[in-house]
Protein backbone atom coordinates (compact mmCIF):
# COMPACT_ATOMS: atom_id res chain seq x y z
CA UNK A 1 0.00 0.00 0.00
CA UNK A 2 1.23 3.61 -1.16
CA UNK A 3 0.93 6.26 1.32
CA UNK A 4 1.49 9.69 0.33
CA UNK A 5 -0.09 13.17 -0.81
CA UNK A 6 -2.24 15.21 2.35
CA UNK A 7 -5.58 15.84 1.77
CA UNK A 8 -6.80 19.86 2.99
CA UNK A 9 -10.31 19.21 4.44
CA UNK A 10 -12.67 21.56 4.54
CA UNK A 11 -13.85 22.98 8.37
CA UNK A 12 -16.98 21.09 8.05
CA UNK A 13 -15.28 17.75 6.42
CA UNK A 14 -13.26 18.36 10.31
CA UNK A 15 -16.09 18.49 12.06
CA UNK A 16 -18.01 15.20 9.78
CA UNK A 17 -14.26 12.68 10.14
CA UNK A 18 -13.97 13.96 13.76
CA UNK A 19 -17.30 13.13 14.96
CA UNK A 20 -17.36 9.63 12.92
CA UNK A 21 -14.31 8.76 14.64
CA UNK A 22 -16.33 9.35 18.13
CA UNK A 23 -18.45 7.30 16.60
CA UNK A 24 -16.24 4.30 16.30
CA UNK A 25 -14.61 4.85 19.57
CA UNK A 26 -18.51 4.78 21.10
CA UNK A 27 -19.27 1.62 19.15
CA UNK A 28 -15.87 0.28 20.56
CA UNK A 29 -16.44 1.18 23.85
CA UNK A 30 -19.69 -0.29 24.35
CA UNK A 31 -19.33 -3.10 22.18
CA UNK A 32 -15.80 -4.03 21.43
CA UNK A 33 -15.80 -3.78 17.44
CA UNK A 34 -12.85 -2.49 16.50
CA UNK A 35 -13.68 -0.34 13.70
CA UNK A 36 -11.58 1.66 10.53
CA UNK A 37 -13.56 4.31 8.77
CA UNK A 38 -12.24 5.31 5.26
CA UNK A 39 -13.86 7.95 2.85
CA UNK A 40 -13.49 5.57 -0.57
CA UNK A 41 -13.33 6.87 -4.06
CA UNK A 42 -14.01 9.94 -5.88
CA UNK A 43 -14.29 12.48 -2.86
CA UNK A 44 -10.76 11.36 -2.72
CA UNK A 45 -9.72 11.73 -6.25
CA UNK A 46 -11.17 14.74 -6.37
CA UNK A 47 -9.64 16.51 -3.15
CA UNK A 48 -6.34 15.61 -4.28
CA UNK A 49 -6.86 17.54 -7.43
CA UNK A 50 -8.10 20.48 -5.77
CA UNK A 51 -11.66 20.24 -6.29
CA UNK A 52 -14.33 20.48 -4.31
CA UNK A 53 -16.62 17.61 -3.81
CA UNK A 54 -19.64 16.96 -1.64
CA UNK A 55 -19.76 13.03 -2.30
CA UNK A 56 -18.62 11.33 0.76
CA UNK A 57 -19.41 8.00 0.94
CA UNK A 58 -17.90 6.27 4.19
CA UNK A 59 -16.62 2.73 3.52
CA UNK A 60 -16.84 -0.02 6.51
CA UNK A 61 -14.91 -2.94 7.98
CA UNK A 62 -16.68 -5.48 9.82
CA UNK A 63 -19.96 -4.05 9.74
CA UNK A 64 -22.50 -3.01 6.71
CA UNK A 65 -23.40 0.44 6.14
CA UNK A 66 -26.74 0.90 7.45
CA UNK A 67 -25.90 -0.86 10.61
CA UNK A 68 -23.28 1.99 10.90
CA UNK A 69 -25.42 4.81 9.70
CA UNK A 70 -27.72 3.76 12.36
CA UNK A 71 -25.16 4.30 15.04
CA UNK A 72 -24.32 7.44 13.83
CA UNK A 73 -27.84 8.71 14.17
CA UNK A 74 -28.15 7.13 17.63
CA UNK A 75 -24.90 8.66 18.71
CA UNK A 76 -25.68 12.01 17.17
CA UNK A 77 -29.05 11.66 18.89
CA UNK A 78 -27.06 10.71 22.07
CA UNK A 79 -25.39 14.00 22.10
CA UNK A 80 -28.52 16.39 21.30
CA UNK A 81 -26.80 16.68 17.64
CA UNK A 82 -29.94 16.96 14.91
CA UNK A 83 -30.64 13.99 13.04
CA UNK A 84 -32.49 12.52 9.90
CA UNK A 85 -34.09 9.75 9.08
CA UNK A 86 -31.50 6.55 7.58
CA UNK A 87 -32.17 5.68 3.95
CA UNK A 88 -31.99 2.38 2.41
CA UNK A 89 -30.69 2.27 -0.82
CA UNK A 90 -31.43 -1.29 -2.18
CA UNK A 91 -28.64 -2.84 -4.70
CA UNK A 92 -30.08 -2.44 -8.58
CA UNK A 93 -27.93 -4.17 -10.74
CA UNK A 94 -29.74 -2.96 -13.54
CA UNK A 95 -28.22 0.60 -12.45
CA UNK A 96 -25.17 -0.77 -11.35
CA UNK A 97 -26.08 -0.21 -7.77
CA UNK A 98 -24.83 -3.60 -6.67
CA UNK A 99 -24.67 -3.07 -3.09
CA UNK A 100 -27.35 -2.04 -0.54
CA UNK A 101 -26.07 1.50 0.59
CA UNK A 102 -27.55 3.52 3.57
CA UNK A 103 -27.58 7.58 3.34
CA UNK A 104 -28.60 10.02 5.95
CA UNK A 105 -27.26 13.58 7.18
CA UNK A 106 -24.39 14.35 9.46
CA UNK A 107 -24.27 17.94 10.72
CA UNK A 108 -26.06 18.84 7.99
CA UNK A 109 -24.15 16.97 4.73
CA UNK A 110 -25.23 13.76 3.19
CA UNK A 111 -22.97 10.72 3.74
CA UNK A 112 -23.37 7.67 2.21
CA UNK A 113 -22.16 4.51 4.21
CA UNK A 114 -21.10 1.34 2.59
CA UNK A 115 -19.26 -1.68 3.37
CA UNK A 116 -15.80 -2.95 1.74
CA UNK A 117 -16.31 -5.66 -0.42
CA UNK A 118 -14.97 -8.61 -2.56
CA UNK A 119 -16.79 -9.20 -6.15
CA UNK A 120 -16.61 -12.47 -7.77
CA UNK A 121 -18.43 -12.76 -11.54
CA UNK A 122 -19.98 -15.33 -13.09
CA UNK A 123 -19.30 -16.21 -16.87
CA UNK A 124 -22.84 -14.42 -17.89
CA UNK A 125 -23.43 -11.97 -15.58
CA UNK A 126 -22.13 -8.16 -14.84
CA UNK A 127 -24.00 -8.74 -11.45
CA UNK A 128 -21.22 -10.00 -8.91
CA UNK A 129 -21.55 -12.15 -6.19
CA UNK A 130 -20.43 -9.81 -3.51
CA UNK A 131 -18.80 -10.36 0.32
CA UNK A 132 -17.26 -8.86 3.10
CA UNK A 133 -13.75 -7.76 1.84
CA UNK A 134 -10.61 -5.89 2.73
CA UNK A 135 -9.61 -2.34 1.92
CA UNK A 136 -7.28 -4.16 -0.86
CA UNK A 137 -9.71 -6.63 -2.24
CA UNK A 138 -12.32 -3.54 -2.41
CA UNK A 139 -9.86 -1.26 -4.22
CA UNK A 140 -8.80 -3.64 -7.01
CA UNK A 141 -12.73 -4.53 -7.83
CA UNK A 142 -13.11 -1.24 -8.38
CA UNK A 143 -13.47 0.46 -12.04
CA UNK A 144 -10.24 2.37 -12.51
CA UNK A 145 -6.91 3.11 -10.27
CA UNK A 146 -7.44 6.79 -9.25
CA UNK A 147 -11.35 5.81 -8.27
CA UNK A 148 -9.64 3.28 -5.68
CA UNK A 149 -7.85 5.40 -3.02
CA UNK A 150 -9.14 5.69 0.42
CA UNK A 151 -8.78 8.88 3.41
CA UNK A 152 -8.29 7.14 6.15
CA UNK A 153 -10.39 8.72 8.85
CA UNK A 154 -8.54 7.65 11.92
CA UNK A 155 -4.21 8.30 10.35
CA UNK A 156 -5.73 11.11 8.21
CA UNK A 157 -3.82 9.66 5.56
CA UNK A 158 -4.31 8.64 1.47
CA UNK A 159 -4.17 4.73 1.10
CA UNK A 160 -3.68 3.76 -1.95
CA UNK A 161 -3.95 -0.28 -1.78
CA UNK A 162 -3.26 -0.46 -5.39
CA UNK A 163 -0.22 1.04 -5.65
CA UNK A 164 -1.38 2.74 -8.35
CA UNK A 165 -3.68 5.42 -8.01
CA UNK A 166 -1.59 8.34 -6.34
CA UNK A 167 1.28 7.34 -9.60
CA UNK A 168 -2.07 7.63 -12.25
CA UNK A 169 -3.35 10.59 -10.57
CA UNK A 170 -0.04 12.64 -10.34
CA UNK A 171 0.70 11.91 -14.50
CA UNK A 172 -2.47 11.45 -16.10
CA UNK A 173 -3.51 8.38 -16.72
CA UNK A 174 -6.56 5.98 -16.36
CA UNK A 175 -5.99 2.42 -15.98
CA UNK A 176 -7.71 -0.63 -14.22
CA UNK A 177 -6.68 -1.62 -10.94
CA UNK A 178 -6.73 -5.67 -12.40
CA UNK A 179 -5.90 -7.64 -15.61
CA UNK A 180 -7.99 -5.11 -17.80
CA UNK A 181 -9.83 -7.18 -19.96
CA UNK A 182 -11.02 -9.70 -17.33
CA UNK A 183 -11.95 -6.36 -15.53
CA UNK A 184 -14.12 -5.57 -18.85
CA UNK A 185 -15.46 -8.91 -19.10
CA UNK A 186 -16.60 -9.06 -15.31
CA UNK A 187 -18.54 -5.71 -15.80
CA UNK A 188 -18.22 -4.43 -19.60
CA UNK A 189 -19.61 -1.49 -18.28
CA UNK A 190 -16.12 0.13 -16.94
CA UNK A 191 -15.41 -0.15 -20.32
CA UNK A 192 -17.51 3.39 -20.57
CA UNK A 193 -16.80 4.75 -17.71
CA UNK A 194 -12.74 4.73 -18.59
CA UNK A 195 -13.83 6.60 -21.61
CA UNK A 196 -15.63 8.92 -19.02
CA UNK A 197 -12.94 9.72 -16.67
CA UNK A 198 -10.66 9.90 -19.49
CA UNK A 199 -12.34 12.67 -20.95
CA UNK A 200 -13.47 14.40 -18.06
CA UNK A 201 -9.59 15.30 -16.25
CA UNK A 202 -8.14 15.06 -20.18
CA UNK A 203 -6.04 11.82 -19.13
CA UNK A 204 -4.55 9.08 -21.27
CA UNK A 205 -5.56 5.60 -21.17
CA UNK A 206 -2.77 3.02 -20.53
CA UNK A 207 -1.93 1.25 -23.15
CA UNK A 208 -2.84 -2.63 -22.03
CA UNK A 209 -5.97 -0.96 -20.82
CA UNK A 210 -6.97 0.96 -24.24
CA UNK A 211 -5.50 -2.89 -26.08
CA UNK A 212 -8.42 -4.51 -23.96
CA UNK A 213 -11.12 -2.08 -24.94
CA UNK A 214 -10.58 -2.62 -28.92
CA UNK A 215 -10.46 -6.61 -28.24
CA UNK A 216 -13.83 -7.85 -30.31
CA UNK A 217 -14.57 -9.66 -26.93
CA UNK A 218 -14.82 -7.15 -24.26
CA UNK A 219 -16.84 -5.00 -27.27
CA UNK A 220 -19.41 -8.25 -27.53
CA UNK A 221 -19.76 -8.03 -23.91
CA UNK A 222 -20.47 -5.01 -23.53
CA UNK A 223 -23.34 -5.10 -26.03
CA UNK A 224 -24.50 -8.14 -24.67
CA UNK A 225 -24.19 -7.42 -20.42
CA UNK A 226 -24.93 -3.73 -20.07
CA UNK A 227 -28.33 -2.34 -20.10
CA UNK A 228 -29.18 0.64 -21.94
CA UNK A 229 -30.22 2.43 -19.18
CA UNK A 230 -27.02 2.21 -17.91
CA UNK A 231 -25.34 3.19 -21.57
CA UNK A 232 -27.55 6.24 -21.54
CA UNK A 233 -26.07 7.28 -17.92
CA UNK A 234 -22.39 7.25 -19.43
CA UNK A 235 -23.52 9.33 -22.23
CA UNK A 236 -25.14 11.45 -20.13
CA UNK A 237 -22.46 12.25 -18.00
CA UNK A 238 -20.15 12.67 -20.99
CA UNK A 239 -22.32 15.28 -22.23
CA UNK A 240 -22.62 17.27 -19.53
CA UNK A 241 -18.84 17.03 -18.64
CA UNK A 242 -16.36 19.45 -19.53
CA UNK A 243 -14.77 17.98 -22.62
CA UNK A 244 -17.49 15.89 -24.83
CA UNK A 245 -15.54 16.38 -27.84
CA UNK A 246 -12.91 14.28 -26.51
CA UNK A 247 -15.49 11.85 -25.53
CA UNK A 248 -17.29 11.14 -28.85
CA UNK A 249 -13.67 11.30 -30.17
CA UNK A 250 -12.67 8.23 -27.45
CA UNK A 251 -15.94 6.72 -28.16
CA UNK A 252 -15.41 6.50 -32.29
CA UNK A 253 -11.80 5.72 -32.18
CA UNK A 254 -12.18 2.69 -29.88
CA UNK A 255 -15.11 1.71 -32.94
CA UNK A 256 -17.73 2.11 -30.12
CA UNK A 257 -20.05 4.29 -31.93
CA UNK A 258 -23.09 1.91 -33.28
CA UNK A 259 -22.40 -0.18 -29.86
CA UNK A 260 -23.14 3.08 -27.37
CA UNK A 261 -25.58 5.09 -29.86
CA UNK A 262 -27.63 1.84 -30.37
CA UNK A 263 -30.06 2.15 -33.56
CA UNK A 264 -33.14 0.25 -34.91
CA UNK A 265 -32.70 -2.23 -37.30
CA UNK A 266 -31.91 -1.26 -41.03
CA UNK A 267 -34.93 -3.49 -41.80
CA UNK A 268 -36.91 -0.36 -40.36
CA UNK A 269 -35.37 2.23 -42.00
CA UNK A 270 -37.59 4.25 -44.60
CA UNK A 271 -34.75 4.50 -46.59
CA UNK A 272 -30.98 3.30 -46.99
CA UNK A 273 -29.23 6.05 -45.46
CA UNK A 274 -25.72 6.38 -45.22
CA UNK A 275 -24.81 7.03 -41.28
CA UNK A 276 -21.07 9.09 -40.74
CA UNK A 277 -20.31 8.21 -37.53
CA UNK A 278 -17.03 10.58 -37.83
CA UNK A 279 -19.65 13.05 -38.13
CA UNK A 280 -20.48 13.49 -34.51
CA UNK A 281 -17.18 14.05 -33.45
CA UNK A 282 -16.62 17.25 -36.19
CA UNK A 283 -20.61 19.03 -35.59
CA UNK A 284 -19.80 18.46 -31.58
CA UNK A 285 -16.80 20.55 -31.95
CA UNK A 286 -18.28 23.25 -34.04
CA UNK A 287 -21.54 23.17 -31.25
CA UNK A 288 -19.37 24.11 -28.83
CA UNK A 289 -17.54 26.89 -30.94
CA UNK A 290 -20.44 28.45 -31.55
CA UNK A 291 -21.73 28.31 -27.97
CA UNK A 292 -18.60 29.94 -27.51
CA UNK A 293 -19.34 32.47 -30.18
CA UNK A 294 -19.64 36.14 -27.73
CA UNK A 295 -21.48 37.93 -30.44
CA UNK A 296 -23.71 35.17 -31.37
CA UNK A 297 -24.76 35.11 -27.76
CA UNK A 298 -25.30 38.64 -27.04
CA UNK A 299 -28.47 39.03 -29.36
CA UNK A 300 -29.75 36.52 -27.55
CA UNK A 301 -32.89 37.53 -25.49
CA UNK A 302 -32.11 37.28 -21.67
CA UNK A 303 -34.85 35.12 -21.94
CA UNK A 304 -33.50 32.49 -23.89
CA UNK A 305 -30.22 32.24 -23.04
CA UNK A 306 -28.37 28.75 -23.61
CA UNK A 307 -29.03 26.82 -20.48
CA UNK A 308 -26.73 23.99 -19.17
CA UNK A 309 -29.68 22.04 -19.71
CA UNK A 310 -29.61 23.91 -23.33
CA UNK A 311 -26.11 22.91 -23.70
CA UNK A 312 -26.62 19.21 -22.48
CA UNK A 313 -29.43 18.57 -25.51
CA UNK A 314 -27.26 20.27 -28.09
CA UNK A 315 -24.08 18.09 -27.13
CA UNK A 316 -26.46 14.98 -27.50
CA UNK A 317 -27.98 16.43 -30.82
CA UNK A 318 -24.24 16.51 -31.62
CA UNK A 319 -23.71 13.12 -30.99
CA UNK A 320 -26.43 11.51 -32.66
CA UNK A 321 -26.36 14.03 -35.84
CA UNK A 322 -25.38 11.17 -37.95
CA UNK A 323 -28.38 9.67 -38.06
CA UNK A 324 -30.33 13.31 -38.59
CA UNK A 325 -31.61 12.11 -42.07
CA UNK A 326 -33.09 8.39 -41.40
CA UNK A 327 -36.09 7.70 -40.48
CA UNK A 328 -38.00 4.42 -39.03
CA UNK A 329 -40.78 2.81 -38.44
CA UNK A 330 -42.33 3.32 -34.81
CA UNK A 331 -45.41 2.07 -33.54
CA UNK A 332 -47.66 2.27 -36.60
CA UNK A 333 -45.75 5.79 -37.42
CA UNK A 334 -42.42 6.78 -38.71
CA UNK A 335 -39.96 8.34 -36.59
CA UNK A 336 -36.52 9.99 -36.45
CA UNK A 337 -34.13 7.38 -36.01
CA UNK A 338 -32.19 10.25 -33.80
CA UNK A 339 -35.21 10.28 -32.07
CA UNK A 340 -35.19 6.68 -31.23
CA UNK A 341 -31.65 6.02 -30.44
CA UNK A 342 -32.13 8.71 -27.59
CA UNK A 343 -35.10 7.19 -26.39
CA UNK A 344 -34.94 3.25 -27.21
CA UNK A 345 -31.04 3.26 -27.78
CA UNK A 346 -29.75 4.92 -24.66
CA UNK A 347 -33.50 5.36 -22.56
CA UNK A 348 -32.89 8.88 -21.65
CA UNK A 349 -36.26 10.76 -21.25
CA UNK A 350 -38.55 11.40 -23.81
CA UNK A 351 -38.46 14.84 -23.52
CA UNK A 352 -35.05 14.76 -24.95
CA UNK A 353 -35.73 12.51 -27.47
CA UNK A 354 -38.39 14.64 -28.58
CA UNK A 355 -36.22 18.18 -28.26
CA UNK A 356 -33.20 16.31 -29.84
CA UNK A 357 -35.26 15.39 -33.32
CA UNK A 358 -36.81 18.93 -32.71
CA UNK A 359 -33.65 20.54 -33.10
CA UNK A 360 -32.50 18.27 -36.49
CA UNK A 361 -35.59 19.12 -38.21
CA UNK A 362 -35.47 22.94 -37.50
CA UNK A 363 -31.72 23.17 -39.13
CA UNK A 364 -32.92 23.62 -42.28
CA UNK A 365 -35.68 25.39 -42.33
CA UNK A 366 -33.91 27.85 -39.70
CA UNK A 367 -30.76 27.87 -41.76
CA UNK A 368 -32.75 28.68 -45.49
CA UNK A 369 -34.39 31.83 -43.08
CA UNK A 370 -31.42 33.15 -41.85
CA UNK A 371 -30.00 33.19 -45.84
CA UNK A 372 -33.37 35.28 -46.20
CA UNK A 373 -32.60 37.63 -43.32
CA UNK A 374 -29.19 38.43 -44.39
CA UNK A 375 -30.37 39.22 -47.98
CA UNK A 376 -32.95 41.63 -47.01
CA UNK A 377 -35.71 42.03 -44.43
CA UNK A 378 -38.59 39.06 -44.70
CA UNK A 379 -42.43 39.30 -44.20
CA UNK A 380 -43.33 39.41 -40.41
CA UNK A 381 -46.14 36.55 -40.92
CA UNK A 382 -43.11 34.51 -42.88
CA UNK A 383 -40.80 34.65 -40.12
CA UNK A 384 -43.36 34.54 -37.32
CA UNK A 385 -44.83 31.03 -38.31
CA UNK A 386 -40.96 29.45 -37.79
CA UNK A 387 -40.65 30.57 -34.54
CA UNK A 388 -44.36 29.32 -33.57
CA UNK A 389 -43.29 25.99 -34.88
CA UNK A 390 -40.16 25.98 -33.36
CA UNK A 391 -41.25 27.08 -29.84
CA UNK A 392 -39.46 28.44 -26.80
CA UNK A 393 -36.20 26.12 -28.57
CA UNK A 394 -35.73 28.56 -31.70
CA UNK A 395 -32.80 29.95 -29.62
CA UNK A 396 -30.95 26.28 -29.08
CA UNK A 397 -32.21 25.55 -32.57
CA UNK A 398 -30.59 28.28 -34.45
CA UNK A 399 -26.84 27.77 -32.58
CA UNK A 400 -27.45 23.37 -33.78
CA UNK A 401 -28.29 25.09 -37.07
CA UNK A 402 -25.25 27.55 -36.64
CA UNK A 403 -23.35 24.63 -35.54
CA UNK A 404 -24.15 22.25 -38.71
CA UNK A 405 -23.16 24.93 -41.15
CA UNK A 406 -19.45 25.36 -39.72
CA UNK A 407 -19.51 21.64 -39.93
CA UNK A 408 -20.69 21.36 -43.67
CA UNK A 409 -17.69 23.76 -44.47
CA UNK A 410 -19.26 27.50 -44.14
CA UNK A 411 -16.61 29.84 -42.73
CA UNK A 412 -17.25 31.14 -39.40
CA UNK A 413 -17.80 34.74 -40.44
CA UNK A 414 -20.15 33.76 -42.65
CA UNK A 415 -22.41 31.81 -40.17
CA UNK A 416 -22.09 34.71 -37.46
CA UNK A 417 -22.87 37.07 -39.66
CA UNK A 418 -25.94 34.87 -41.17
CA UNK A 419 -27.49 33.65 -38.10
CA UNK A 420 -27.21 37.29 -36.34
CA UNK A 421 -29.73 38.37 -39.35
CA UNK A 422 -31.78 36.34 -38.67
CA UNK A 423 -31.79 36.81 -34.50
CA UNK A 424 -31.68 40.16 -35.18
CA UNK A 425 -34.89 40.51 -37.66
CA UNK A 426 -36.50 38.37 -34.90
CA UNK A 427 -35.79 40.81 -32.22
CA UNK A 428 -36.48 43.79 -34.34
CA UNK A 429 -39.51 42.22 -35.23
CA UNK A 430 -40.94 41.77 -31.59
CA UNK A 431 -41.26 37.79 -32.44
CA UNK A 432 -39.01 36.27 -29.75
CA UNK A 433 -42.37 35.36 -27.86
CA UNK A 434 -44.43 34.59 -31.06
CA UNK A 435 -45.22 31.03 -30.22
CA UNK A 436 -46.83 32.16 -26.79
CA UNK A 437 -49.47 34.34 -29.16
CA UNK A 438 -53.07 33.61 -28.98
CA UNK A 439 -55.77 34.33 -31.46
CA UNK A 440 -56.88 37.60 -30.96
CA UNK A 441 -60.33 35.84 -31.55
CA UNK A 442 -60.93 32.55 -30.20
CA UNK A 443 -62.63 29.77 -31.76
CA UNK A 444 -66.03 30.33 -30.16
CA UNK A 445 -66.17 33.35 -31.78
CA UNK A 446 -65.10 32.58 -35.39
CA UNK A 447 -67.52 30.03 -35.59
CA UNK A 448 -70.56 32.46 -34.12
CA UNK A 449 -69.28 34.97 -37.04
CA UNK A 450 -69.25 32.15 -39.84
CA UNK A 451 -72.02 30.42 -38.90
CA UNK A 452 -70.31 26.99 -38.47
CA UNK A 453 -69.42 24.74 -35.91
CA UNK A 454 -65.99 24.59 -33.73
CA UNK A 455 -63.72 21.57 -33.84
CA UNK A 456 -60.66 20.16 -35.83
CA UNK A 457 -62.09 21.73 -39.37
CA UNK A 458 -62.31 25.69 -38.16
CA UNK A 459 -57.76 24.99 -37.79
CA UNK A 460 -57.29 26.44 -41.33
CA UNK A 461 -59.70 29.52 -40.42
CA UNK A 462 -57.49 29.81 -37.24
CA UNK A 463 -54.30 29.61 -39.52
CA UNK A 464 -55.32 32.45 -41.48
CA UNK A 465 -56.07 34.54 -38.06
CA UNK A 466 -52.99 33.85 -37.17
CA UNK A 467 -51.38 34.42 -40.47
CA UNK A 468 -53.28 37.89 -40.26
CA UNK A 469 -52.34 38.91 -36.48
CA UNK A 470 -48.51 38.25 -36.92
CA UNK A 471 -48.39 40.47 -39.87
CA UNK A 472 -50.42 42.95 -38.47
CA UNK A 473 -48.78 42.91 -34.94
CA UNK A 474 -50.70 46.00 -33.90
CA UNK A 475 -54.24 44.94 -35.27
CA UNK A 476 -57.28 44.88 -32.91
CA UNK A 477 -60.38 42.52 -31.99
CA UNK A 478 -62.58 44.47 -34.15
CA UNK A 479 -59.98 44.96 -37.06
CA UNK A 480 -59.56 41.06 -36.87
CA UNK A 481 -63.35 40.37 -36.76
CA UNK A 482 -63.73 42.52 -40.24
CA UNK A 483 -61.16 40.98 -41.69
CA UNK A 484 -62.80 37.26 -40.80
CA UNK A 485 -66.28 38.91 -42.13
CA UNK A 486 -64.41 40.04 -45.22
CA UNK A 487 -61.92 37.95 -46.80
CA UNK A 488 -62.48 34.55 -45.13
CA UNK A 489 -66.58 34.21 -44.75
CA UNK A 490 -66.79 34.74 -48.47
CA UNK A 491 -65.10 31.85 -49.29
CA UNK A 492 -66.77 29.57 -46.84
CA UNK A 493 -68.73 27.14 -48.23
CA UNK A 494 -72.56 26.94 -48.06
Amino acid sequence: MTKMAKIVLTETETEICTLLNRVADHIRATTNEQLTLRIAGGWVRDKLLGLASHDIDIAVDHMSGFTLAQHVTSYMQLHSIATSSVGKINSNPSRSKHLETATTKVLGQFVDFVHLRSETYEEDSRIPQIEFGTPEEDARRRDITINALFYNLRTQEVEDFTGRGLKDLEEGVVRTPMDAEQTFKDDPLRVLRVLRFASRFGYEIEKETARAMEREVVRSELERKISRERVGVEVEKMAEGERPVLAIQLILKFGLYECVFRAPSRETWADDVDVDAAAAESVTRCTLKMLDEASLHALIPSQYSVTLHDRRILILASYVYPFHAAVAADRKRNASVALLVVRDGLKLPTNDADSIAAVHMLVPRITAMAALCCAGPVERNTLGHLIRDAGARWIVATVFAAAVQLHKGVSTDQVVATFLAFIRAVKEAELEDAFKLKHIVNGRDVATLLGCRTGPGIKPVLDRIMDWQLAHPRGTHDECREFIIEEIAPHMPL
